[in-house]
């Protein structure tokens, strides 16, 4: 067999599909005869009856896929999701078996020995291996909960609270217990902060993009930092122009399956710079007013050759096509997320370069963050100029003290 038909024979074995339930749109697994994987079903259903606020149903599609090598691993060792009960051993073959590259080729008997195999590799990067074997523990965890299992086979051991730890955990001073619990089948991975873009790489990347509405989209995720399915999810009546900017509101059905994160009742409102208003303004009268739009969503696909297309909600898949399309033209990559990490650090160097003290809660409410620390960690990335800057500051700060 060539290329990857070994995994895409499995992918039709086990597929992940699309149901309408009492619990809103939802997505599973089934086999090759559509019959559910039953457990992991009522653990997805588990998830969303017990959410606070409605999980996405991207979400769900998420740990279906988490889920999915777990199950093709069970189906390869002839092995049922309880037969895992007390046999951490299988768990730890599992692990094995995601970071082998080849992992697809188990148990294949060739017929003719002499043919050749066109071996290809279908790697996992750490973070995606952590993925899985966290979200397979929380169906044990679940499992263990429910009685359907005597002894969970995910191993934890007690590490004690180190200080950074502490640091990193804004209610720490809540907590009186000195250890926390780790998953000993997740390894440790190592930092790598997301890129930012430099200003004139995105300057050319700006003046690459022929449409009104694609330009508006990159300078609204870098001058807002929205997420790509808050901008895609925003309707005509979320745009407010006498306090310049956009609502971000919680839809849980809108046409392109776009959905703030935020959940019921955590609407946010964006306050954009005046010109980029302007151009919103100016792209309703023309491309989206031309295009015949069969609804009041703000991004409608717009001049494609597919006459019949236009106007209608532009999806998730159709702008990752365009940010593919200019990343090729210009040959400087960058997807929205990029754009996100773009935003908070230069508002972060933007108070540096007034000599103020970052106001990290402002950022970390305008970025819809439930958590600061996430803010400060991950999403404002300074370099060596911004601290040295800083330091300098601080320096300047403590001269005119001791000199008055």
């Amino acid at each position: 067999m060539k290329g990857n038909e070994l995994k895409e024979q499995w992918y039709k074995k086990i597929r992940i599909v699309k149901a309408q339930t009492d619990l809103g749109e939802m997505f599973y697994i089934v086999d090759d005869n559509y019959d559910f994987i039953p457990l992991i079903k009522e653990y997805l259903n588990m998830i969303q009856a017990r959410a606070e606020r409605e999980v996405s149903p991207n979400t769900v599609k998420t740990y279906c896929y988490l889920l999915w090598y777990f199950v093709v691993f069970l189906k390869i060792k002839g092995l049922k999701i309880l037969d895992l009960d007390g046999e951490p051993d299988i768990l730890a073959k599992f692990k094995l078996w995601l970071k082998n590259p080849y992992r697809f080729y188990e148990n294949i008997e060739l017929l003719n020995y002499n043919m050749e195999v066109d071996y290809v590799e279908d790697s996992l990067n750490i973070t995606t291996i952590n993925g899985i074997i966290s979200r397979v523990s929380s169906l044990y965890l679940w499992l263990k909960a429910s009685n359907r299992i005597k002894e969970n086979p995910v191993v934890y051991r007690n590490v004690m609270i180190t200080k950074s730890m502490r640091d990193k955990d804004i209610l720490a001073h809540t907590r009186h217990n000195r250890t926390i619990q780790v998953n000993t089948l997740k390894s440790k991975v190592p930092k790598v902060l997301p890129k930012t873009v430099e200003q004139k790489d995105f300057k050319i990347f700006l003046d690459s993009v022929n449409l009104l509405r694609d330009k508006i989209m990159l300078l609204c995720l870098k001058e807002g930092g929205f997420r790509s399915n808050e901008l895609l999810g925003i309707h005509l009546e979320d745009i407010d122009f006498s306090e310049q900017g956009l609502w971000v509101r919680f839809r849980p059905n809108n046409a392109n399956g776009s959905r703030a994160k935020g959940g019921y009742g955590r609407d946010k409102f964006i306050h954009l710079p005046t010109d980029l208003m302007a151009l919103i303004d100016r792209y309703i009268s023309s491309e989206w007013l031309e295009s015949n739009a069969d609804n009041d969503f703000l991004f409608v696909v717009v001049s494609s050759k597919l006459h019949s297309n236009n106007g209608k909600v532009m999806t998730k898949s159709t702008l990752d096509s365009m940010f593919r399309y200019y990343s090729k033209k210009t040959g400087i990559k960058i997807h929205p997320h990029m754009l996100r990490h773009t935003h908070a650090t230069e508002l972060a160097r933007e108070y540096i370069s007034k000599g103020e003290q970052i106001n990290w809660e402002y950022i970390s409410k305008r970025l819809g963050h439930a958590s600061v620390t996430t803010t400060m960690e991950i999403y404002a990335h300074l370099k060596p100029e911004d601290y040295k800057q800083e330091y300098q500051r601080m320096q300047n700060y403590r001269e005119n003290k001791r000199r008055g």
